[in-house]
């Protein structure tokens, strides 16, 4: 007697035929955690490229007057999205931490979008929910992780050139590589990306076929680095100005190695990098050594993306100038997320296939399951608790509360800050247009005006 074949369950097919459902889930978690984790706004770079947006969307004359070439200034792919959240919804601690809720959002899109198969695509929306930096790193303003959303949609985007209409995805690559660049200066690590899909494409299917594929793309870039550098000379005076403001402000940052000890160079250019990078992604940099030889040919542009993001950042310089390394930040190493997590997805679902015919399969997808759990899951949700736990918003409350007396009298109300931070801080919580019967002074400035006071009165 034949027997019925075991149907799969109701949840199984969901899963697989409508894996979408899982990236909608994790979209709204992820929302969920942003919220949770708010903080103060640190008056850090976060503040400055919040007064460079502000000054952007209702004073602009103002921001190019100067001609800054300072890097707060330049990045106008980070300060111009900000400036028009500000012109439509104000300034607040969410409305500027926003760009980085979008940021999470794209990236969790765009992991779901890279891998062809839908387990993969499960896979790749499971990395990224329990990668760390991903959410812990991006609650809040900073140019690292919009500029990774932009370069790992333009690997996506050069990813499809193979398909119908091949030529328009990779000029899709191109504008949004211009668009990282215009976030950061890091774009500039899926180079290599570029260089080997091209060789790749020349082995493959000849030259003809790849000036077809890339030649609009070429001619749309040119266009665009040449309207940017003349966009450079019009309102900086130089079509460089973006390198040369880099190569002035990076060896005056505290992090800066220039004329530290050798000790400090070596630990920097050694083992440093590998603790901060295994501090952040885990187990999955043991999936990303291992996927030159588990990762099919056409998925391999992004080993290429993950490899050069840690290399460049590794072994590169902060300016051209001289050689800076960049500092032992997390968030330096943003750009190599979407590739981290690509790749461990796209290596997790080539070890399943492979074991799939072993005897005692099952007990080897057990055991996987169970190393993910204690090496990636575990150690998120203990990060995840104590970054909530440690999100202070005292000072949000607090200048509430000024703000609704200062609107109920128009007496003059002096604010004396005793600390640095609070001055920046005021113009930020005030929207950065203070009310003028609001005095904000230093403790010193204070201390100042009462001597004049009392000798004047003597």
């Amino acid at each position: 007697m034949r027997l019925p074949l075991r149907q799969p369950s109701i949840m199984r097919l969901r899963l697989f035929h409508r894996p979408w459902l899982v990236l909608v889930v994790a979209m709204i978690v992820h929302t969920a955690l942003f919220v949770a984790m708010q903080r103060d706004l640190p008056v850090t770079d976060p503040m400055w490229y919040a007064g460079k947006a502000y000054q952007l969307a209702f004073h602009p004359s103002q921001l190019f007057a100067a001609h800054d070439n300072y890097p707060f200034v330049m990045r106008l792919g980070l300060t111009g999205p900000l400036a028009l959240i500000y012109r439509l919804f104000g300034v607040s601690t969410f409305t500027t931490n926003l760009p980085a809720l979008l940021a999470g959002l794209a990236i969790l899109a765009l992991a779901y979008a890279a891998p062809h198969a839908p387990r993969a695509k499960l896979l790749a929306v499971g990395f990224a929910m329990v990668c760390t930096p991903l959410i812990v790193d991006g609650r809040e303003l900073t140019p690292d992780l919009p500029c990774a959303a932009a370069m790992a949609a333009s690997i996506v985007c050069l990813s499809r050139r193979d398909r119908l209409r091949g030529a328009w995805w990779v000029v899709a690559a191109v504008l949004a590589w211009f668009a990282a660049f215009q976030i950061k200066e890091v774009a500039v690590w899926c180079t290599p990306v570029w260089l080997y899909a091209a060789l790749v494409d020349l082995r493959a299917h000849g030259g003809r076929w790849v000036v077809q594929r890339f030649g609009p793309a070429i001619a749309v870039g040119a266009v665009l680095a040449a309207g940017y550098l003349v966009f450079c000379a019009a309102l900086w005076g130089d079509p460089l100005a973006r390198l040369h403001g880099i190569d002035d402000a990076a060896p005056t940052h505290e992090w800066s190695l220039a004329g530290r000890p050798a000790a400090e160079w070596l630990a920097r250019l050694t083992w440093e990098p590998p603790m901060k990078l295994f501090r952040m992604y885990r187990v999955a940099l043991a999936l990303v050594v291992a996927s030159p030889w588990l990762v099919a040919r056409r998925d391999r542009p992004w080993i290429v993306a993950a490899a050069a993001c840690i290399a460049f950042y590794w072994f590169g310089s902060s300016t051209a100038g001289s050689y800076l390394p960049l500092p032992i930040w997390r968030r330096m190493l943003l750009p190599a997320l979407p590739a981290v997590v690509v790749v461990s997805a796209l290596v997790s679902d080539a070890v399943i296939d492979r074991i799939r015919g072993w005897r005692g399969a099952r007990w080897w997808a057990a055991a996987g399951a169970a190393a993910f759990a204690v090496g990636l899951v575990v150690p998120h949700i203990h990060a995840v608790a104590r970054t909530i736990a440690e999100s202070d918003q005292s000072e949000r409350a607090a200048y509430a509360a000024l703000r609704a007396e200062v609107a109920s009298t128009r007496e003059p109300i002096v604010l004396v800050c005793g600390e640095p931070r609070c001055l920046p801080a005021t113009g930020f919580y005030f929207g950065f247009e203070p009310p003028a019967h609001l005095i904000v002074v230093d403790a010193s400035q204070f201390a100042a005006m009462q001597l004049r006071r009392m000798h004047g009165s003597g």
